[in-house]
Formats: structure tokens, sequence, C-alpha cells
């Protein structure tokens, strides 16, 4: 799958062609990550806190792992931009 990571200000934002995370420094240390529908920010499927000074590496790689993450339990079609 095709991810690609864009720097919109303060925040980046990683993506695939169905979702993105956006990831949110906070003011003192940490970051939020936040996966939603791509192209429909307000269509939030998680967030997650993190309240570790990561580095860039692997605040990264916990994106990609947030990103990549698939719900078996639950049915989401109106999650996906797909028109199938």
């Amino acid at each position: 799958m095709f991810e690609k990571i864009v720097d919109h200000g303060i925040h980046k934002i990683i993506s695939n062609t169905h979702y993105e995370v956006k990831i949110t420094p906070k003011i003192y240390s940490g970051y939020t990550l936040t996966k939603s529908v791509r192209n429909n920010p307000l269509e939030i499927i998680e967030i997650r806190d993190i309240r570790l000074p990561l580095s860039e590496k692997e605040i990264l790689k916990e994106a990609r792992s947030l990103l990549k993450q698939m719900y078996a339990s639950v049915s989401l079609p109106h999650y996906s931009t797909q028109n199938s």
C-alpha cells in the first residue's frame, strides 16, 4: 500500500489511498495521532494520545501502524472511500 508523508505546518500527515493519520505535537511533550477517512477529517476513526517524548522515527512508526490497523470485529463500510 502506498504511503505519503506531508508536512502541514507543525503537523505531519501520513496517508494511504483510504485513510490518513495526523501527527500533532503536544505543547510540553508527546503527540496526538488522529486516524480519519482521507479527505474527510470529520470522519474520525481513532485517536491515540502518546505522552512520551518519542523521536521522529518512532512517532512515524507508530503512525504507520495506526494507518495499517484493521478492525476485524467491526464492519466499517461507511468509513471506506471505495465506490464498490
